[in-house]
């Protein structure tokens, strides 16, 4: 099973299917939410904690299939240019939100998505694959 999960880890496909999750997760109505947000109402700003986690992990897919490359990167500079990737996805979500659905545009998610990429491309930095 480990080995399955690892040759998938190396495809781009989780990556690429991790961004359409994001997608769809945060253009579905906010009222989809309702039940779930009923349950998990004692936690103080748990949706800010969702999108860090999001693009975060978003980072970490893509790091993960990059550095198995055949092609020699430098870390640095691909953890630099993941960050930089999620967070505009994130930003760029928020204005989509905005404009094209019943969502609301808060900036609190921005820096959310950024913080979740940020952290996790300083994680991805110092692991060992």
């Amino acid at each position: 099973m480990v080995t399955f999960i690892r040759k998938l880890l190396d495809t781009r496909w989780p990556s690429l299917l991790w961004i359409l999750v994001i997608f769809i997760l945060l253009t579905i109505g906010s009222g989809s939410f309702e039940n779930a947000s009923m349950l998990l109402s004692g936690i103080p700003h748990l949706d800010k904690y969702i999108h860090a986690f999001l693009f975060g992990f978003l980072v970490f897919l893509w790091w993960y299939y990059l550095t198995g490359q055949p092609v020699q990167i430098n870390t640095t500079a691909l953890l630099i240019i993941l960050f930089l990737a999620a967070s505009a996805y994130g930003t760029g979500m928020e204005f989509y939100q905005k404009y094209f659905t019943s969502r609301e545009f808060e900036l609190g998610d921005i820096y959310a998505d950024t913080a979740g990429a940020a952290l996790s491309a300083l994680i991805c930095r110092y692991i060992k694959k």
